[in-house]
């Protein structure tokens, strides 16, 4: 990199060389002053606003990373860095980082590397990666659809079995109980009326059983009551089934998010559910649901006896899998707190962006 790119010092003639993607190469001294720079370098000042006097040789490029760092938490860690590769505590150091200029957003490789040629000690080399960044950006949004396509899918099945289960199943099974009852309230013209009670015990439980599933499948609380009623009634299900203390917290005055978000934070919270009656041993848990700060976040946390990630995800970890894909769809992610003996928690967080507040849950 340094060979094969010319650096001029003050009144040098200009470099004839230029790399096919453009790398800014400036050369500090001991003390973090600048005695070297390529034109890319002062290419990139100018592209920035950056006067040449704070950048340009004999300019102090520590002092100028301690100035920004007021301000930016990567010019911290840049200054941090150079400063370890200087001591020679480490022999390089790079980081990613954006930086506003006239074309809009740019996307910058930063590097520092030990060097020893005359009074010079450190390379330091900022790369243009907005390509790179734009290519991942659209990948990235390429595997997003593809999820989102794949989730709606499945969607759309669990909505065709949860309307075949409700209208032909749970139809049929509650006509065999109604003409059962109807021999039943013919006295004297049966003698197995105990027998026939307990078959009409029994489609009951078997119609409960398929209703539940129903509406396990598709949950039809989400388009009456949104997101906090049918967390609440999802808590509360598998409360009264399982015997697990479950506590939901949820703002009294929240608004209705989208379709697609409030899907996610249920089939979530309910694969969380699902693993903690499975495996986590729990006797209590806890289901929050806030927004602040631009974003969406779910916490589903209980008392169980954790476990090694690890272990899990060797071990299948598809309800895992399942949850990320679910948050990556819609730009969110989850991240999962736990260990032997202290229980867990999921956390999802979605970006929240044009959400209508027409619907109130109380």
């Amino acid at each position: 990199m340094i060979v094969a790119t010319r650096l001029s010092r003050a009144g040098d003639a200009k470099s004839d060389v230029r790399p096919a993607v453009a790398r800014r190469m400036a050369l500090i001294d001991q003390q973090g002053k600048i005695v070297a720079v390529n034109n890319d370098w002062m290419a990139l000042a100018k592209q920035t606003r950056a006067k040449s006097t704070r950048v340009g040789v004999g300019a102090d490029y520590l002092d100028v990373c301690r100035r920004a760092s007021n301000f930016s938490l990567s010019s911290h860690i840049a200054l941090t860095g150079i400063c370890q590769v200087l001591n020679e505590e480490i022999p390089s150091f790079g980081m990613d980082y954006t930086c506003e200029t006239p074309a809009g957003l740019g996307y910058f490789r930063m590097t520092a590397t030990q060097l020893h040629y005359k009074n010079a000690r450190v390379a330091v080399c900022h790369t243009d990666i907005s390509d790179l960044e734009l290519s991942r950006f659209k990948e990235f949004d390429r595997v997003q659809k593809f999820a989102r396509g794949l989730i709606n899918a499945q969607e759309e099945e669990r909505q065709r079995i949860s309307r075949e289960i409700h209208d032909d199943l749970g139809g049929k099974i509650a006509f065999l109980a109604f003409s059962i009852r109807q021999l039943l309230s013919q006295r004297g013209q049966t003698s197995n009326c105990a027998e026939l009670t307990k078959v009409v015990d029994g489609l009951t439980e078997l119609s409960t059983a398929l209703r539940d599933l129903s509406h396990s499948l598709h949950p039809p609380s989400l388009r009456y009551v949104g997101i906090g009623g049918a967390l609440k009634s999802l808590g509360k299900a598998f409360q009264d089934n399982y015997k697990i203390q479950i506590d939901v917290s949820v703002p009294t005055q929240f608004p209705r998010l989208t379709s697609d978000l409030e899907l996610c934070v249920f089939r979530i919270t309910q694969e969380c559910l699902q693993n903690i009656v499975k495996h986590a041993g729990a006797d209590r848990a806890h289901i929050r649901l806030e927004r602040n700060s631009g974003q969406l976040r779910l916490t589903v946390s209980d008392s169980g006896k954790g476990f090694i990630r690890s272990d899990a995800v060797q071990n299948g970890g598809v309800g895992l899998l399942s949850m990320q894909e679910r948050a990556m769809s819609l730009g969110g992610r989850v991240l999962l707190t736990t260990s032997p003996g202290q229980g867990t928690e999921v956390a999802l967080t979605v970006p929240l962006q044009e959400i209508p507040e027409e619907t109130v849950v109380e």
